[in-house]
């Protein structure tokens, strides 16, 4: 944030004061958490801002309500916000503003998992830093290598962590964080002992209460080494420390990780009643994960709002109800009292009257609670089916409208059921995992533009989804890279799938909204769950992603325009699954994994 010297002078000295306070206000608000509060003032800051031509301040008001918008899922108001400010920058010619406003909209891309435009904003930032402020590159290359971790480039993201450790000193700050993120990038890589000496860098004094995430995301880093090396009940005591904190209940992705990695422990403890506990835990806190990503939190605010200012109506009018009933009471009391001398007729006439607009009043009253109960369920149930269509477009690619990433995790386990039960023949029906990126996909964006490239990938789409089966899973896996998940095939029917996807992509004419044309290619890697027939359970699903990745690297290293499948050598080693999916080149050589592919000169490795 801006210190409040940046102020621009202007006429009028209250003004200015009146400015001045608003920015210190938001500033600490901020700072405490408090974003939420700021949207009450925050429209009056930035009139006020440009009133007095603080453009700076608008650019900063402009950062701030977008970061909130994003927090509460309204993505398209977020990007909206940061492209006002970046032309803002722009046209007063701030460098520093322009770089934070590319560093603000790669946020926004990571979280709409849109990875590849998330690179491409990151990289002006640390261009511009790299020479100027070691802090702030170093803060631009652990986003870019979390961009990496997300997309499952564990070594660009390493790398993209190293460059951020070379020009800072221990002493900075942004060290805690890089030091964290390089365990993390170590373990997902199976580097244990790399990741407990980066978690050592770590000063746990000095990840103070501004730091809780953080500090959650170093005792989640150090659990896993623990469960990585075989030291179980460490891992799981680590964790389960950690989920008592209250802190971890504010930060919900930690706490589904730390539940998955309790249930792991146990289940590899042979404790498989508490491994199944903590892996249902997990499952309601990815499934409300999700549902805090997706749904719009302005709407469910609005909502309970409402439903406050109901309740309260109705015990003012309950509080009332009661007030109305004593003074009855005390009315009819006096009246007693005062006409006790009167003719009977006369009493009990009004006494008649008096009790049967009270019924009347009373049958009143509960018909308009009636009604407003109605209403309040009514409006819980349209909150509902707002959440369950929410929940159907966080599962759906808004450009392609195939199934994401996050539809795919929460479908993989009831796909891998049937390919868990027992052992099959050799030649086996099983699981074949695809990846399918096409060819040169940025040299299309830079040379025809955006616009050119999401045409190519509906057109891609839509090729793939015509010659898949319909019990076939297609999923768009990030970018202009596709999952292809084939059922009940066997490796030789999945050679004369994939051929097919690759000669009909070849031979179609992608057309342009301007009537020109354009030539397509693709490379796909695959594997076949289970890798190894007689032992189902020896390599996961992930691993065998990794190899059909393995493979995709092999087809664009090779020629392009080629597919390259990964499966089982006559001797490969059972108890080394790790080392052959990290060193499945040397595996190749050693033909303890075998290669097939559409190339017709040999493969180099």
């Amino acid at each position: 944030m801006l210190q409040s010297s940046v102020l621009i002078a202007a006429a009028g000295s209250d003004e200015k004061k009146q400015l001045a306070l608003y920015f210190a206000k938001l500033k600490a608000d901020v700072n405490l958490g408090h974003s939420l509060q700021t949207m009450g003032y925050l429209t009056e800051l930035r009139a006020l801002a440009i009133s007095q031509n603080a453009k700076e301040i608008e650019i900063e008001s402009y950062f701030i309500e977008a970061m909130i918008k994003r927090r509460y899922g309204a993505y398209a108001d977020g990007v909206k916000l940061n492209h006002y400010a970046l032309e803002l920058a722009k046209s007063v010619g701030n460098e520093e503003y322009i770089a934070m406003a590319y560093y603000h909209l790669a946020h926004l891309e990571l979280e709409l998992e849109r990875y590849t435009l998330a690179l491409e904003y990151i990289q002006y930032p640390i261009d511009f830093f790299i020479n100027k402020n070691a802090e702030r590159a170093a803060l631009m290359f652990l986003w870019q290598s979390k961009i990496y971790l997300t997309m499952g480039s564990y070594y660009q993201a390493l790398k993209a962590n190293k460059d951020a450790l070379q020009i800072i000193t221990p002493s900075m700050d942004i060290h805690l964080d890089l030091a964290v993120n390089l365990a993390e990038i170590e373990l997902k890589l199976g580097n244990t002992k790399a990741a407990k000496a980066a978690l050592g860098l770590v000063n746990l004094k000095n990840l103070d209460g501004s730091k809780e995430r953080l500090k959650l995301q170093y005792y989640l880093a150090l659990a896993n080494s623990h469960l990585q090396t075989g030291e179980l009940k460490q891992a799981i005591e680590i964790a389960q420390i950690q989920l008592k904190n209250p802190t971890s209940l504010r930060f919900l992705d930690e706490q589904a990780q730390l539940q998955y990695l309790i249930a792991v422990g146990y289940r590899q403890l042979g404790e498989h009643k508490l491994a199944y506990k903590y892996l249902k835990r997990y499952s309601l806190s990815y499934d409300a994960l999700s549902l805090q990503r997706r749904n719009n939190k302005v709407l469910q605010l609005e909502s309970h709002y409402k439903f406050d200012l109901q309740n309260q109506k109705l015990e003012l009018l309950g509080k009332d109800n009661t007030l109305k009933e004593q003074r009855l009471a005390q009315q009819q009391q006096a009246f007693a009292n005062h006409r006790l001398q009167q003719q009977r007729w006369v009493l009990g006439t009004i006494l008649f009257l008096s009790i049967v607009g009270f019924v009347y009043w009373r049958w009143q009253n509960q018909r308009y609670l009636v009604v407003l109960k109605q209403r309040v369920i009514e409006r819980t149930q349209e909150l509902a089916k707002s959440n369950e269509r929410l929940k159907a477009m966080s599962f759906t690619d808004s450009l392609t409208e195939l199934h994401n990433r996050h539809y795919f995790f929460s479908v993989i386990n009831d796909l891998l059921i049937d390919f868990n039960s027992s052992p099959v023949n050799t030649e086996h029906q099983g699981l074949i995992f695809a990846l399918i990126d096409i060819d040169k996909f940025k040299n299309i964006n830079d040379t025809f533009g955006h616009n050119v490239g999401d045409q190519v990938l509906e057109q891609f789409s839509n090729i793939l989804r015509q010659q898949i089966r319909s019990e076939d899973l297609l999923i768009r896996w990030g970018g202009e890279e596709f999952l292809l998940a084939i059922k009940d095939a066997s490796y030789s029917e999945a050679e004369q799938i994939i051929e097919t996807l690759r000669f009909e992509v070849a031979s179609h004419v992608f057309t342009l909204n301007n009537d020109e044309s354009l030539k397509v290619t693709c490379s796909t890697g695959f594997a076949s769950y289970p890798l190894l027939a007689t032992h189902p359970h020896l390599y996961s699903w992930e691993q065998i992603i990794e190899l059909a990745d393995g493979g995709l690297y092999l087809a664009k290293e090779n020629q392009r325009d080629a597919w390259v499948g990964i499966k089982a050598g006559n001797s490969i080693l059972h108890q080394q699954s790790k080392d052959v999916v990290k060193n499945y080149r040397v595996h190749l050589v050693q033909h303890t994994l075998h290669a097939s592919t559409n190339i017709e000169r040999t493969l180099n490795y």
